[in-house]
């Protein structure tokens, strides 16, 4: 017992005072077998951040997507209420999927919040794919969930919530440059300035998680549209792939070394053949949603390499029928050793990485990479993953 305390007080002791925290937020699909005990989830998460916000909310989503009677109505209904007690709310959304974001965002403004739509392809060349809100300049939510009534419920997915008013400050400078980058700024002077004081992989601020000392830093993308003395998020998962020394395990909804007619692109893959010839056994889950198209043959391949593992899931369908664009994997995360680990809003492929807002969290020590880990077993071990074979002929599935 008295070993148990001295632990616990060196570890405290390892903190500064008014440590930085972190937490781990698990979607969890309905009717499955997933969700850490490890893990928060994202409704209730959301809905404390929001409702004990007392200045500023301002999100920055690919889009929103909402149902009557579904789990996002008292999210937007705690957004109007923070609205109505003096709270200053800003939302801003890519302009690609208006279609769906239009059903919400002119009930967002008539309580009051301040909308904007950005055209990231036409500033920068790919799309707004970041999902993050910051409250009071004091914490941050971030991960692979959209603001979207699915994302709570229907869909598996990681995200972070970050107690930090540094963290709070690094991912306002990208709201502010991408806000003004939807009124007509110039992308090339929003981002000329260098960032003081960012947090970054030679930079980084101790926390706590569940209790345990770590550190982590932010990274985020496209290199060319994020301020100067930011950490790039390409370069840092490749680097925590090239330090990895015993494992390597990924989940994440698509994996391709082409898109959209883009020319090939393999860093990423190289990266994970260079592991897993230098002894690293690298294990990764893809979706359903990956499989039945061109990137097939890149998967196949990356699967046929001696100390590589590659597994697909198939989330099966809800027992109230189908759910258009519902039930995968849309998880974005990496961990290395048991050690280091990586959460992201960004699918692993050229055009997310290169042109792309994304952004992202590494976490160093073995508490975060615990968290991961969990999600993953249970995925890895779990009754929805197979094998991928080869010689299959993948059908696309249905997923509008």
């Amino acid at each position: 017992m008295n070993r148990i305390f001295l632990a616990a007080i060196l570890a405290a002791a390892a903190l500064p005072l008014q440590a930085a925290e972190l937490q781990f937020v698990e979607s969890v699909p309905a009717e499955t077998v997933y969700g850490s005990s490890l893990t928060a989830r994202p409704q209730a998460v959301w809905l404390e951040m929001i409702s004990s916000s007392s200045k500023t909310l301002d999100f920055e989503q690919f889009y929103i997507a909402h149902e009557e009677g579904q789990a996002l109505e008292p999210v937007l209904a705690a957004v109007e209420a923070a609205v109505k007690r003096g709270v200053k709310v800003r939302f801003l959304v890519d302009s690609v999927m208006m279609k769906e974001s239009s059903k919400v965002l002119p009930r967002l403004a008539e309580a009051g919040v301040k909308t904007r739509t950005v055209n990231f392809k036409k500033a920068v060349g790919g799309v707004q794919h970041a999902k993050f809100f910051i409250a009071d300049g004091k914490e941050v939510f971030m991960g692979s969930q959209n603001f979207d009534w699915r994302s709570l419920v229907q869909i598996h997915e990681v995200g972070l919530r970050i107690k930090s008013a540094g963290a709070a400050a690094d991912f306002g400078r990208i709201f502010e440059a991408d806000w003004e980058l939807a009124g007509g700024a110039d992308p090339k002077k929003l981002f000329s300035k260098k960032a003081k004081g960012a947090i970054t992989a030679k930079a980084p601020e101790a926390a706590s998680l569940n209790g345990a000392a770590v550190t982590y830093s932010l990274a985020f993308g496209p290199a060319g549209a994020i301020p100067k003395g930011f950490d790039a998020e390409l370069d840092r998962l490749l680097a925590l792939i090239r330090e990895a020394k015993k494992t390597v395990r990924g989940q994440v909804m698509t994996y391709a070394l082409s898109e959209y007619g883009s020319k090939r692109w393999a860093e990423l893959d190289s990266a994970f053949r260079l592991a897993a010839a230098r002894g690293v056994k690298v294990e990764l889950v893809f979706a359903d949603w990956a499989m039945g198209g061109k990137a097939d043959r890149d998967i196949k391949a990356l699967a046929k390499t001696d100390n590589i593992s590659v597994k697909i899931s198939v989330i099966p369908q809800s027992s109230a029928g189908f759910i258009p664009f519902a039930r995968v994997e849309h998880c974005k995360y990496l961990t290395a050793d048991g050690e280091a680990s990586f959460v992201s809003t960004s699918n692993w492929g050229p055009g997310y990485f290169h042109n792309t807002r994304g952004a992202a969290v590494l976490i160093k020590g073995a508490a975060g990479a615990a968290v991961l880990e969990d999600i993953f077993a249970k995925t890895w071990d779990g009754p929805y993953v197979q094998p991928v074979d080869p010689l299959m002929d993948y059908q696309p599935v249905k997923k509008g």
